[in-house]
């Protein structure tokens, strides 16, 4: 594997189904050469998998030890409910945030050596318009409005930090809004959510249309600007 600009290799954390594993097909069939990461072995056509959890510090230091270089780290993999903020506990919470905010901060820190060594330098965080201080502000919305709402809030905070940091040294770092697709947690929220391949095809199309410039920007699958 390169990270050479003939060659661009994207890392698809959370690969095993849903957003990750289309994003991870999709980039594929775009040229890349893309690894991706589930928690129990599975295959995904044409996409080295390597084994690790977000969860487990352990896991992923074994995972990221002698990585080769890549251009790209996408952290996909998160938890989601429908929980309301007032009826959920604290141990509750301490997991969605250890899971969607710990787990892709122990990620970055992990594969931020393979990164430096990579051409493109790009981290793209999958958000949610839900993260949104603006957007949920006084919405009467009894989904996702507790602990995922949060961490997701968390993870475009992280984006702008890592901006911030990593700027100087040549990264794009982007939180990115998927839309509301057809998947698992799509599936809460009744009938209606666009096609899975829609919503990534347009990331791809947002993360191979990437430059410094567009570092710490929040948009949607189309490349939109989101209201923080």
């Amino acid at each position: 594997m390169s990270g050479s600009s003939e060659t661009k290799t994207a890392l698809i954390l959370g690969a095993s189904r849903g957003i990750g594993r289309a994003l991870a097909l999709d980039l594929k069939e775009r040229g890349w050469n893309v690894i991706g990461s589930v928690r129990k072995l599975t295959e995904i056509p044409g996409v080295r998998i390597i084994q690790l959890d977000l969860n487990d510090e352990k896991s992923i230091q074994a995972a990221s030890a002698d990585f080769p270089p890549i251009d790209l780290l996408v952290v996909s993999g998160a938890i989601a409910g429908t929980e309301n903020l007032l009826e959920t506990s604290s141990e509750h919470l301490h997991h969605y945030l250890d899971t969607n905010v710990v787990g892709p901060h122990r990620a970055v820190q992990a594969f931020l050596p393979a990164l430096r060594r990579g051409n493109k330098k790009q981290i793209v965080l999958i958000s949610s318009m839900l993260g949104s201080n603006e957007i949920m502000f006084g919405r009467d919305m009894e989904l996702f409005s507790g602990p995922y709402s949060i961490t997701k809030a968390a993870l475009n905070m992280m984006a702008v930090l890592l901006h911030n940091y990593l700027q100087k040294d040549g990264f794009t770092v982007i939180p990115i809004h998927p839309g509301w697709v057809d998947t698992d947690l799509g599936k809460l929220a009744g009938p209606g959510a666009m096609p899975i391949s829609e919503s990534v095809g347009g990331i791809a199309g947002v993360i191979e249309d990437l430059t410094p410039e567009k570092s710490a920007k929040f948009v949607n699958w189309k490349g939109e600007p989101m209201p923080w």
